[in-house]
């Protein structure tokens, strides 16, 4: 009970912002894996959702609950800041296809992007998207933290991967379209760059991934999460943006970086702030 207490402690001097979002953000009851790379169990990652809409042809996008009104997800996944027709985000999905029956579903009133996201680098590839109506959380719909300005990850942190995107390049996900998860470790910079081409690896940007390849993300699990754990809390390091091609070798994933953007997320998101995450 005394090591119960000091870890409660711990916790909140470790986590900077209202207890609200203490209680509320990072937690995932369902989540006892260490390792990925397989089908995610039901309720094992509850900040995932769906992005899906009839011009895509269905899903087409991942992203990630951050609090009850607003979903984190890649600008790249939108032409503009229009709406596109039929936008809808489903929360708590396991599976594309078939019973979901702790699933929800929302409209979306706002698409903002990143005013500095550019189309041709993929710098500032960030969005956020209000929902129509607020959503309840439950063990199996709750936001994750995000990394509190200036965090940096140490290489080879062991980070996690979801999504029902593609499984190789041009592969669809089979039916019934389970969730997928894998785990990543994060990748050195500097040599991603070199990898990846010098100066395409901008400051906004963290890779992860295996110089060998095998284990990506891929077509469809953009905007989607990296999470790590640090203690009880799951905090999300990058949202999936850029590679080349899938899983291949000495290309590395490229990630969006969400611990440049607490400032802009603030001000966009203004009241009931997501719970970032400072050590």
């Amino acid at each position: 009970m005394l090591r119960y207490q000091c870890v409660v402690v711990a916790l909140v001097l470790y986590l900077k912002g209202s207890l609200s979002q203490l209680s509320e953000c990072g937690s995932a009851p369902f989540n006892t894996r260490i390792v990925g790379g397989q089908n995610a169990s039901d309720g094992v990652w509850p900040w995932q959702v769906s992005l899906q809409s009839p011009v895509y042809g269905g899903h087409f996008c991942g992203g990630s609950l951050i609090n009850k009104d607003w979903v984190l997800t890649a600008a790249h996944c939108f032409s503009s800041k229009k709406i596109p027709s039929g936008l809808t985000v489903y929360l708590g999905k396991h599976t594309l296809n078939g019973s979901n029956p702790n699933q929800i579903a929302r409209g979306v009133t706002q698409v903002i992007l990143h005013p500095n996201y550019n189309t041709a680098t993929q710098n500032n590839d960030i969005a956020l998207l209000q929902l129509n109506s607020s959503v309840t959380f439950t063990n199996y719909i709750r936001p994750v933290c995000l990394a509190g300005q200036g965090i940096r990850f140490p290489d080879g942190t062991n980070c996690w991967i979801s999504g029902w995107g593609s499984i190789a390049s041009g592969v669809q996900l089979p039916s019934p379209g389970v969730l997928q998860e894998a785990m990543v470790p994060t990748f050195s910079t500097n040599l991603c760059n070199f990898l990846l081409g010098f100066g395409s690896i901008t400051t906004n940007m963290m890779c992860a991934g295996y110089i060998q390849g095998g284990t990506d993300t891929c077509q469809g699990d953009s905007g989607g999460p990296l999470v790590t754990k640090q203690g009880a809390v799951w905090i999300q390091a990058g949202i999936t943006s850029w590679g080349n091609g899938c899983a291949q070798r000495f290309s590395p994933g490229v990630y969006t970086l969400v611990s440049q953007y607490q400032t802009w997320i603030s001000s966009v998101v203004g009241q009931n702030l997501p719970g970032f995450v400072t050590y």
